[in-house]
C-alpha cells in the first residue's frame, strides 16, 4: 500500500512538473517570437521593439559586401532610409545551442532603401545570443534570393 501510494505521489508531481514545463516557451519558440517581433517592429519603426531585440554589438553582412552595425540600422530605419512595407516570415529553422541559436529562414518583403527599391525574397541567418537572461540577435547575413528564370 505504501508503494502504491509512493507511485500515486509521484504522478501527481511528474504531472504538476511537465505542466509547468509547458507554460516555459522555449528557446526555439522564443527566438522564433523574436524574428517575427523584428520584422513588425521594421513596418512600424518601433525602435524600442528593435534596440531591446537587437545586441549593442550587432553587425549586419549584406550580399552587397557592406557590413552594418545597430547604430546604423536603427538610424536607417529611424530616418526612413529603410522603409519596410511588408515582412513574411517562412521556411525558419532555429538550432538551440546552450547560450547560443542560429536562425536560418527566408522572408518575403516589400521595401526599399534610400529610395532603391528592394523588394523581394531573402534568404538569412541571424545569430542570437542569451545575455542577462534575455535572447538578443547579434549578427546577421543577408542575401537576396534572385527570381528564377
Amino acid at each position: 500500500m505504501k508503494r502504491m501510494i509512493g507511485l500515486f505521489a509521484m504522478s501527481i508531481l511528474l504531472t504538476g512538473v511537465a505542466a509547468a514545463a509547458m507554460d516555459v516557451p522555449t528557446a526555439e519558440t522564443t527566438i522564433n517570437d523574436a524574428e517575427a517581433a523584428l520584422g513588425v517592429a521594421m513596418i512600424h519603426k518601433d525602435l524600442a521593439t528593435l534596440d531591446r531585440l537587437v545586441g549593442r554589438d550587432w553587425t549586419m553582412q549584406s550580399d552587397s559586401g557592406t557590413m552594418g552595425t545597430k547604430a546604423g540600422f536603427l538610424n536607417d530605419v529611424r530616418s526612413g532610409a529603410l522603409i519596410v512595407k511588408s515582412f513574411k516570415l517562412h521556411d525558419v529553422h532555429v538550432r538551440v545551442l546552450g547560450d547560443v541559436a542560429f536562425v536560418q529562414a527566408f522572408d518575403d518583403e516589400v521595401s526599399s532603401y534610400k529610395g532603391k527599391d528592394n523588394s523581394g525574397t531573402y534568404n538569412w541567418l541571424d545569430v542570437w545570443e542569451k545575455r542577462d537572461g534575455r535572447w538578443v540577435s547579434v549578427a546577421t547575413q543577408l542575401t537576396k534570393v534572385e527570381a528564377r528564370k
